[in-house]
């Protein structure tokens, strides 16, 4: 590993957005990141951030709580990232340094392609811009999302924080209390660890159990969390008792063509290694009829949702079998290095 180097970034908030910066130079020129920089000899970080900003944008900053401490190794070293919430202290910006720069809202933030380090915080500051209390999302990023990272490749931290971005955006569209929805979201799938066929029911049993979430929820909203994590399976065969199972059901569906294509892929090869490409077609094939095609099982809950558009899509090609062959020719060898 080579050298570590120790960075401040300030999460600027106006409002319901936060300003994001975009590079302009260097190895990682045209990738989005939160302004700041490294942390010189015997600064401490609220020092050094208010420098950064003053040499960058030229502004000054109120500085509030250390939102998270990110660490990440990038090829040449290891960064330790300290990012503040912070406010302006005054009216103008002035970019200095950054090629462009944007204020994001909660619906905005994946829509420009964040550094590495810097996306970890995405969905922290989703949960932040909607209102969700900071210590239950502190509490399941960093002791219920982490257990994702033991399940298949379709369904590791990546998924999880997805649905909780998703989940949280349709939910702006309804009067249900936010933190439910993050916990929901959050705990969806973390029955996995009892196998896929069960899953969602081990994951309804895992929240009814949990202690922790009782600092937060009362038992009648821990029972209403767990039936959402038990509805959200696309083939359990009925409707999601509540608007949470709707909304968390409706943000498990990632109806992007091939995104689906590719975890179907993933999924073959992770339980059924032993087959030969044929039958991985065959495989692939069979499920996407099975769940996506015109009566198929899946259903969409969420008229506010983006899925159907992008379900029409998917079906065209699930219908246009030389079209879909030529996806799978292109995807599987990608999976398979």
């Amino acid at each position: 590993m080579g050298k570590s180097i120790e960075v401040v970034a300030a999460v600027i908030r106006r409002e319901d957005r936060i300003f994001a910066t975009e590079r302009g130079y260097g190895e990682w020129k045209d990738w989005w990141e939160f302004p700041g920089g490294k942390m010189e000899p015997g600064e401490t970080p609220e020092a050094a951030l208010r420098r950064e900003i003053r040499e960058e944008l030229d502004a000054d900053i109120r500085i509030g709580r250390l939102l998270r401490t990110v660490e990440w190794d990038y090829p040449a070293f290891h960064l330790v990232l300290h990012c503040f919430l912070c406010t302006l202290a005054g009216d103008s910006l002035v970019l200095k340094e950054h090629e462009s720069a944007r204020w994001l809202g909660p619906a905005d933030l994946w829509s420009v392609k964040w550094l590495p380090a810097d996306e970890g915080l995405l969905p922290l500051l989703s949960a932040e811009l909607l209102g969700v209390e900071p210590t239950l999302a502190e509490y399941l990023e960093n002791q219920v999302i982490p257990q994702y990272s033991a399940f298949d490749k379709a369904h590791r931290e990546d998924h999880a924080h997805a649905v909780i971005v998703r989940a949280l955006a349709l939910a702006a569209h309804y009067p249900v209390d936010r933190n439910m929805v993050y916990a929901a979201a959050a705990c969806h799938d973390i029955g996995l660890s009892g196998g896929r066929e069960r899953h969602h029911l081990v994951s309804g049993e895992w929240i009814r159990a949990n202690q922790d979430l009782r600092r937060w929820f009362s038992e009648e909203q821990i029972a209403v969390i767990a039936e959402a994590a038990e509805d959200h399976r696309a083939s359990s065969g009925h409707e999601p008792r509540s608007l949470y199972g709707r909304i968390v059901a409706e943000a498990d569906r990632l109806i992007e063509p091939e995104a689906i294509i590719r975890r179907t892929i993933q999924y073959g090869l992770a339980h059924y290694p032993e087959l030969p490409v044929e039958g991985h077609w065959q495989r692939t094939l069979d499920h996407l009829h099975e769940k996506y095609a015109e009566g198929g099982y899946l259903k969409l809950w969420i008229p506010e949702s983006p899925n159907a558009a992008k379900l029409r899509e998917l079906r065209r090609i699930i219908s246009d079998t030389a079209e879909l062959r030529r996806c799978f020719d292109r995807i599987f060898p990608e999976e398979t290095k």
